[in-house]
């Protein structure tokens, strides 16, 4: 009787949840970029550490910079698990209150997130020639180029401009990092900036090393505190705040440098946010948090990534880094008027002549 009950018990245990399962990754910018070069890599390996070994499959859902598959996810979405939202350029929508941002993304069954960093590059011919970034100050007038106005993307280098006293003419409204790069290269635009992925795969190599382009300045969480985190080596540029300093003698202070401060911390220390639909099963959850431990001590991962884009990504999933995500990721009542008032600017600036 004994030998028959542990059987029937063993018979009972479920299966793995994504077992037998299609697993999604929902990458919310468009194909080539720095989300989907890093989001296509993750796709890659992450399904051989998920218990149960789910088909593992990769797709773009692009528009509105990155909102309408943050939408996608928490409006429509099924909460079973198996989309994956692989996302950049989120937390900071949500807490400047973007109006193209429909979801409270705080109440995503939270997987996990990545920081990084952000280089800014302009073209070696801007406004007659630039040989180191310091020239770029000089210029009358630099052609920015983005992806809309409310995006952190476009709002980080509007200010970073605006501190340094500069005259621009702004160009957004492309539909993801590889077409503003793109127009970089037609001459529509002379400068933008990208996440380390694709600056790594496609800039350095396709602009940088052949002197078409030249790296102006990155952008690191808390880089008045760390000037020069791992992952920005071999980069030849300073970070905004040291390059700043460098050109106007003291550190930057005011509303425009705690907006962009409050913006950066979160565009760049929540880079990307790995996120389910929200009242996804816990067992989700945590067979995704499981694999992504999993993938920290994967080689072929690292060496996929260091071939790919010369850096290891790393996933935070801890209880600490969730608490932040759902607290910072609110609107932020202090910017919020500030936000909206600079992203109503930007729309009239992009329409000007």
């Amino acid at each position: 009787m004994m030998a028959c009950a542990s059987s029937t018990g063993l018979l009972a245990q479920p299966a793995p949840y994504y077992q037998g399962k299609l697993l999604s990754i929902l990458i919310n910018l468009s194909a080539g970029g720095p989300t989907d070069t890093e989001a296509r890599l993750f796709a890659r390996h992450i399904g051989k550490h998920i218990t149960g070994n789910p088909t593992v499959v990769a797709r773009n859902m692009t528009g509105a910079g990155g909102r309408v598959a943050a939408n996608w996810l928490g409006q429509v979405a099924p909460p079973d698990g198996t989309s994956l939202g692989f996302f950049s350029s989120i937390p900071a929508a949500s807490a400047s209150a973007s109006p193209s941002l429909k979801v409270d993304i705080s109440k995503y069954g939270f997987v996990g997130a990545g920081s990084g960093v952000s280089v800014t590059y302009a073209r070696v011919d801007t406004g007659g020639g630039i040989e180191k970034p310091e020239d770029l100050v000089k210029k009358p007038l630099v052609w920015l180029g983005g992806l809309a106005v409310d995006n952190d993307k476009d709002l980080r280098l509007r200010l970073q401009l605006d501190m340094l006293g500069m005259k621009y003419r702004y160009v957004t409204g492309y539909p993801g990092s590889v077409d503003v790069r793109m127009a970089l290269q037609r001459g529509e635009i002379q400068m933008t900036s990208e996440s380390l992925p694709s600056y790594r795969s496609a800039v350095e190599p396709s602009l940088i090393d052949k002197g078409q382009a030249i790296a102006l300045w990155f952008d690191a969480p808390d880089e008045a505190n760390n000037p020069q985190p791992h992952e920005a080596q071999g980069i030849k540029a300073k970070t905004y705040y040291d390059f700043y300093n460098s050109i106007k003698g003291q550190a930057p202070s005011g509303p425009y440098w705690e907006a962009f401060d409050t913006m950066n911390t979160l565009s760049r220390g929540f880079e990307r946010i790995l996120v389910l639909s929200p009242g996804s099963p816990k067992e989700a959850v945590s067979a995704l948090k499981n694999a992504l431990a999993g993938l920290r001590t994967d080689q072929d991962f690292k060496k996929d990534a260091i071939g790919m884009m010369n850096f290891v990504p790393d996933y935070d999933f801890s209880e600490g880094i969730e608490k932040i995500y759902r607290e910072k990721s609110a609107p932020n009542q202090v910017m919020l008027s500030f936000y909206e008032k600079y992203a109503e600017e930007g729309r009239i600036l992009s329409m000007s002549k």
